[in-house]
């Protein structure tokens, strides 16, 4: 079995200096050009890390390149020898995790909940009350799975800008207290902003409304749907990512569920080429909703929309084109130059560790999309919904749609 040096070295290995990714990097110009935290520079240091590893030498400075990396997968579009920094970036996050050298504190108390809670946060029922009216049942084959990532927004948003307000040093001792006291993840709970949720929980019931006027039969797990893992993959918990996948699948299997419909790139993502790799047997068919509305009939008010295409679902399938398909079948839709696998990225993964970076990648795809002069941004993506928020007018593909829908 490959191990995950040898990957590493395969990866970084077919790197010719070129530096053609650099121009694409979302997070260099971020990080005032600092080319440790630049896609050649993490390639480099991928390098490094396998030579200081031989060498028995403490690999802990090298973790805020690799941690920093957007996972974006601009890197690997125009790279003429094929290499891919944000694997690169992956492989070296699971070396550093699996050593114990250089994990931020804030993510090792995320894996921590994850494994706890079933969740980034203890929703617990929380996170099934956007349905509650809505007499969807909790049994049958077809299971509409959000993975939670539209009702973690609201906690997320005001835990990030409570964080952001405290220098690094604070964020830092916060995390820490936080691993030696675990409860009080459930104060983290108190800090939610209740409008942005009401908002979450609407896209929530436009979609469950979009897929019965489709015709979909569908059931949904209300407050025991587990979080899908996401964060333990990306920060590179691969050992907790694959145990936490064999729970969830067996959520799944125990409720007879044969078909999942997702509702977000980042769920998407996981479940069709991430669960597969680490799952015996994992044969659940995976649909994003988008997918299932192609006969629907929306109506055209000519608004017109920018369009933003999240890199997860752009970047990590050979054709995602529904939701687009479907914008422009109820507005007038304008695409910002860097577009279909050449999207960029909002800039919300590096929104926890890096809020800095992150928030220079957001304003730099902010004005790609404001080139356009549409106004108004349309994104089928909560991560990407919140982080452009905060710069101009944003609506979630699901508003739209519903809005639209026998018009």
């Amino acid at each position: 079995m490959t191990s995950t040096a040898d990957n590493l070295r395969a990866e970084a290995g077919k790197c010719i200096n070129c530096g053609f990714c650099e121009a694409v990097c979302p997070t260099l110009p971020s990080s005032g050009y600092d080319s440790s935290k630049g896609a050649r520079g993490r390639v480099m240091l991928g390098k490094e890390l396998l030579s200081m590893l031989s060498l028995g030498e403490d690999i802990s400075a090298l973790s805020d390149p690799f941690f920093s990396c957007l996972d974006c997968y601009a890197c690997a579009q125009v790279c003429p020898a094929g290499v891919n920094a944000g694997k690169v970036s992956h492989l070296a996050r699971e070396i550093l995790v699996e050593k114990g050298r250089g994990v931020p504190d804030l993510a090792r108390l995320v894996e921590r909940s994850i494994m706890r809670y079933n969740s980034v946060l203890p929703l617990g029922r929380r996170a099934g009350r956007w349905a509650e009216g809505l007499s969807i049942p909790d049994s049958g084959d077809t299971l509409l799975y959000t993975g939670q990532m539209y009702q973690l927004m609201s906690y997320s948003s005001a835990l990030n800008e409570f964080l952001g307000r405290r220098g690094d040093s604070s964020r830092r001792f916060i995390a820490g207290l936080a691993l030696r006291l675990p409860w009080l993840m459930h104060g983290a709970l108190l800090l939610n902003r209740r409008a942005m949720a009401r908002e979450m929980d609407g896209h929530l019931r436009n979609i469950a409304a979009l897929l019965r006027s489709a015709g979909v039969n569908f059931f949904y797990l209300g407050g025991d749907e587990p979080y899908p893992g996401t964060l333990l993959h990306d920060m590179g918990f691969s050992s907790s990512m694959r145990e936490y996948a064999v729970r969830v699948a067996g959520i799944f299997r125990s409720r007879g569920v044969r078909r999942v419909v997702t509702v977000d790139p980042h769920t998407h993502d996981m479940l069709c080429n991430v669960y597969p790799s680490i799952v015996d047997g994992f044969d659940i068919e995976v649909v994003h909703y988008t997918e299932l509305l192609g006969d629907l009939e929306f109506g055209n008010r000519g608004e017109k929309l920018a369009f933003h295409e999240p890199c997860h679902l752009a970047r990590r399938f050979d054709d995602m084109s529904a939701p687009l398909a479907l914008a422009r079948k109820a507005a007038d839709i304008s695409l910002p130059a860097s577009c279909g696998r050449g999207t960029h990225c909002c800039g919300g993964p590096d929104e926890l560790l890096y809020p800095e970076i992150g928030r220079g990648v957001t304003a730099a795809r902010t004005g790609q999309l404001d080139e356009t002069g549409a106004g108004t941004t349309l994104t089928a993506c909560p991560v990407c919904l919140v982080n452009l928020g905060r710069n101009g007018r944003v609506v979630d593909i699901s508003d739209l749609l519903a809005s639209s829908l026998g018009e």
